[in-house]
């Protein structure tokens, strides 16, 4: 993996760790499923207004000027997957993650979530032949313990419906992102993703007038200022980048740079003064280490077509 791209998957991880904590600061909330509805579709419509803006300037793509349909709507995928990618990326995983967030303990969560990085290196090996090295697979075991190092340092109350919804939003964006990387140059990757998030965030808004009462929402400077930076930074630039790199590094490495998330929490904490437990200090440690191992080592390589992978 180069420089640029491992630097552009840390910062996506940073950034969705910082995405955590600000949804953290906007509960307790009456209506959680309207703010992830918000959150998607500000990072859907930011991203249609770059695409149509940017090609409406550019007249070099002729089979898009001769299209029947406007310019900025070619290169989606069929309207079935269109829906699965909207389910499993936007709908599903954001309105898990609200819902789980005041149900369940940021570090059961956080551990729940580190099984992410495993689930896209095992498709990477069943779908893609990308074969596991031994390297790769001691880096992942070396991050998870720090993982959870850093989440069970911490204590709090978890529901069992909280541990549910956790689950769902961590499970729910790996599929998105398997379906994705399958799509590959097949779709226009920046339409993809603004059209997946405005028609998620269309389900999450649909659902939450169906069962919250949007009268008792407040909202104050703070949290309009938080969900702009959820939907901008968190939805809607870190998910066109996501996606950019599927086609440039093995799933294994990308999927690790998703260690960072809780760690990021961490670290703001001890930003605003939190003293943090040599536990956590370790499994920081123990994180860097292990997505160091990942990222400077070999980590997959394609299988040869027509020969069976062989183990690691």
């Amino acid at each position: 993996m180069s420089s640029r791209s491992a630097g552009l998957a840390a910062l996506i991880a940073i950034a969705w760790g910082l995405c955590f904590v600000l949804i953290q600061a906007s509960l307790p909330t009456p209506a959680p499923l309207l703010l992830a509805a918000l959150r998607a579709l500000i990072g859907g419509g930011v991203v249609l207004a770059w695409v149509a803006v940017s090609r409406r300037r550019s007249r070099t793509r002729l089979a898009a000027q001769r299209s029947a349909r406007p310019p900025w709507l070619t290169g989606l995928p069929s309207f079935p997957i269109l829906v699965a990618l909207a389910l499993t990326n936007a709908a599903l995983a954001l309105g898990a993650m609200y819902l789980a967030a005041g149900r369940t303990e940021a570090a059961v969560a956080s551990i729940l979530a580190a099984g992410q990085p495993l689930v896209l290196a095992a498709a990477g090996w069943a779908l893609f032949g990308e074969r596991l090295s031994v390297r790769a697979a001691a880096g992942l075991g070396v991050a998870m313990v720090g993982v959870i190092l850093v989440a069970t340092t911490r204590s709090g109350a978890t529901s069992p419906d909280g541990v549910a919804l956790a689950l769902l939003a961590a499970a729910a964006p790996a599929v998105g992102t398997i379906l994705m990387r399958r799509l590959g140059p097949a779709v226009d990757l920046v339409v993809t993703t603004s059209a997946q998030f405005l028609l998620g965030g269309v389900v999450l808004l649909a659902a939450s007038a169906l069962v919250e009462p949007w009268g008792a929402v407040g909202w104050s400077p703070e949290e309009l200022a938080g969900l702009l930076v959820l939907g901008v930074l968190g939805t809607g630039l870190a998910y066109v980048a996501w996606f950019w790199l599927l086609d440039r590094v093995p799933l294994v490495r990308l999927g690790a740079a998703l260690f960072l998330v809780p760690v990021t929490g961490v670290a703001i904490s001890i930003v605003v003064g939190d003293r943090p437990e040599p536990a956590e200090l370790a499994g920081i440690a123990a994180v860097l280490i292990g997505i160091g191992i990942i990222s400077f080592g070999r980590a997959s390589t394609p299988a040869v077509p027509g020969r069976a992978r062989q183990p690691a």
